[in-house]
């Protein structure tokens, strides 16, 4: 006999997503599709369509799609076709089939399009019977029980989330999303290593690599010794200070927008946001992130900065948390 419902949260990442479902399963994956190029490739791979690492580890033979540019699923045939498959491959991670309807609640960037939330339900559309669509930052603060006054930074591969909560859903004005994160630093990065090292070879995947080994910022310079090919040769070098000031690009725009944050907010209540500003997301596992923001921070008073715990699943899971509180009629039918 069927199970009657299973809530699920989802975070459908510009890098990796993760769902989180109420029969205890979670699971994350990279937002990358593979489909071979030609009958040999899909001859040899056996599949017409490969996910996460496995889409990667066969790169050469497979068109790549990365569908959720910047959080929502491109709007071309070919990403949203991407898109709804990889979405049909996440949810079944978490046996859908068992039960009788599915309720799940997904979140996005702050600010999307009403054609980025049509694309964002035509990609679950068949997949689950019910959706609310949700910030990022506000499922991070229902998931940490951070709801009652805080600002959430959930620092994401394209786009960082900023939004103020105060106990109720936050509305337009007080979130704020903006473009300096994960990749703006990988590509910052891939700058510089190219400006420093004439006739390196490197591709994004593997600056994404290094940045997560060895990402910091403010202090001394950190040693990070790499492998590249240049002109096809192999160099180990250091890029230790190219990581630092790749990943200190994206500070002070963060820190800018923090503080437009509070600035707008109810002038009796800026004390208690500026006192719990959370960090989540990819790009809180910088070394030395929650300090460098707290000391730009520090000429608009007291302040305290702190990263969440596993913030890669915490979205997810505020998510499922959420979902299984509010009540249906919160949830829109998608049948």
């Amino acid at each position: 006999m069927m199970a009657d419902r299973l809530y699920i949260g989802i975070d459908l990442g510009t890098f990796q997503s993760t769902i989180s479902s109420s029969a205890g399963k979670s699971e994350t994956i990279e937002t990358v599709v593979g489909k071979p190029k030609d009958p040999v490739a899909r001859n040899f791979l056996g599949r017409d369509v490969l996910f996460g690492a496995d889409a990667l580890k066969n790169k050469l033979a497979c068109n790549l799609f990365r569908p959720m540019a910047a959080g929502v699923a491109q709007d071309d045939e070919a990403n949203l076709a991407a898109a709804k498959a990889f979405v049909t491959n996440l949810i079944e991670t978490a046996d859908p089939e068992e039960f009788d309807e599915v309720y799940g609640v997904i979140c996005s960037p702050s600010h999307i399009s009403f054609t980025d939330k049509s694309n964002l339900v035509a990609t679950l559309r068949g997949q689950v019977n019910a959706i609310m669509v949700v910030s990022e930052p506000f499922a991070t603060a229902f998931g940490l029980e951070e709801i009652g006054g805080s600002i959430v930074v959930d620092i994401g591969a394209g786009t960082t989330d900023i939004a103020r909560i105060y106990g109720t859903f936050p509305t337009e004005e007080d979130e704020m999303t903006i473009e300096h994160a994960g990749d703006s630093i990988d590509n910052e990065l891939i700058s510089l290593i190219c400006k420093k090292y004439t006739g390196a070879q490197v591709t994004k995947d593997m600056v994404r690599k290094w940045k997560e080994e060895f990402s910091y910022v403010g202090g001394e310079v950190v040693e990070c010794m790499v492998e590249l090919s240049v002109e096809g040769k192999k160099q180990v070098v250091d890029i230790g200070d190219l990581v630092r000031d790749a990943c200190e690009t994206a500070m002070p725009h963060i820190v800018a927008t923090i503080k437009a944050i509070v600035a707008s907010a109810d002038p009796e209540y800026q004390p208690v946001l500026r006192n719990n500003v959370i960090l989540s997301g990819g790009g809180s596992l910088i070394q030395g992130v929650a300090d460098r923001i707290a000391d730009e921070l520090s000429d608009i008073g007291d302040v305290n900065v702190w990263c969440c715990e596993d913030p890669i699943t915490k979205v997810a899971d505020g998510a499922l948390a959420l979902s299984q509180v509010m009540p249906d009629e919160q949830y829109t039918s998608i049948n």
